[in-house]
């Protein structure tokens, strides 16, 4: 029962942090669009929120791995997964910045960066690992 309880926890705190971003994300993108003169300061902090949340979300999808699993080779996957993101991410920053413009690249990263700052890595990897555990108890009982 304390199982299904933390699940409806995290499906909860995860719902409502995908409505604050999103609300946080939609405000400061309209003051921009106004043409405000902190236009500048607000595209940093898009990217430092961006972080923070993509963060928050990587901590609730180990919450998730260990509360469903209790293993830690899931939780380390999801760091790693996480961590690509941002590699590909930034690796497509440089080089479009080297080689191109950052507006090419742009879409690109925004993109990346948008997985790692909503449920959809969460909802892959659970999803995975559910299936891995199938598995493994289907060789076990084999």
């Amino acid at each position: 029962m304390k199982k299904r309880v933390l699940i409806g926890v995290l499906i909860i705190i995860t719902i409502c942090l995908g409505f604050l971003r999103d609300y946080i994300f939609v405000s400061i993108n309209r003051f921009i669009e106004s043409g405000a003169d902190a236009g500048e300061r607000l595209l940093l902090l898009k990217w430092v929120l961006t972080g923070l949340f993509s963060l928050l979300y990587l901590l609730l999808t180990g919450a998730f791995l260990y509360v469903l699993f209790n293993e830690k080779k899931y939780i380390l996957i999801a760091i790693y997964c996480y961590a690509m993101l941002f590699v590909v991410a930034f690796l497509s920053a440089a080089f479009g910045y080297g080689f191109f413009t950052f507006k090419i690249v742009y879409p690109f990263i925004r993109t990346v960066m948008g997985m790692a700052q909503s449920p959809i890595l969460m909802m892959i990897l659970v999803t995975a690992c559910y299936i891995n555990e199938i598995n493994r108890q289907n060789r076990v009982k084999s």
